[in-house]
């Protein structure tokens, strides 16, 4: 009899706890905060989606040496000589199968530093493209706030 209780009461648990998860709207996936604090931030500095995506590998792959903002002053930048670039004065000079190039196969190949290593193996064609998207926008110089806070 004890044993058929248990039975009976595993048999009503398992009914409530289908019954009260049927008809409630799905959850979905989980937030990615990361991606939140990007996306914000890319709709503050006018960023595209693409451009969004390539900030987001630019902090994992390159923040380290070439700093947030592109500038070359990253936390290991004064751990290396020849100093990284700033890209808001060097990236304009690039075309970009240019830097293309530099993202793949590393600074060496074109005669560079050996420093910035060749990303081809750690990245897709897409997340390569995504990147390039990024750096042309670090390649503008950032809007200057005119008269009354409007930028020009």
């Amino acid at each position: 009899m004890t044993q058929r209780r248990h039975v009976i009461g595993m048999w009503v648990g398992l009914v409530v706890a289908v019954a009260s998860g049927c008809g409630r709207p799905g959850e979905g996936p989980p937030a990615d905060p990361l991606m939140d604090v990007f996306r914000h931030q890319a709709q503050e500095e006018g960023l595209t989606r693409i451009q969004t995506d390539g900030k987001r590998l630019f902090a994992h792959y390159c923040v380290t040496c070439h700093g947030e903002a592109g500038t070359g002053d990253g936390q290991n930048a004064y751990n290396l000589e020849p100093k990284p670039p700033d890209f808001q004065q060097s990236l304009p000079l690039h075309a970009v199968p240019y830097r293309r190039q530099i993202i793949e196969s590393g600074t060496a190949a074109v005669g560079r530093s050996a420093l910035c290593p060749p990303w081809v193996r750690n990245l897709s064609a897409t997340q390569i493209d995504t990147l390039l998207a990024y750096l042309d926008a670090l390649a503008k110089p950032p809007a200057v706030p005119g008269p009354g806070g409007s930028k020009q």
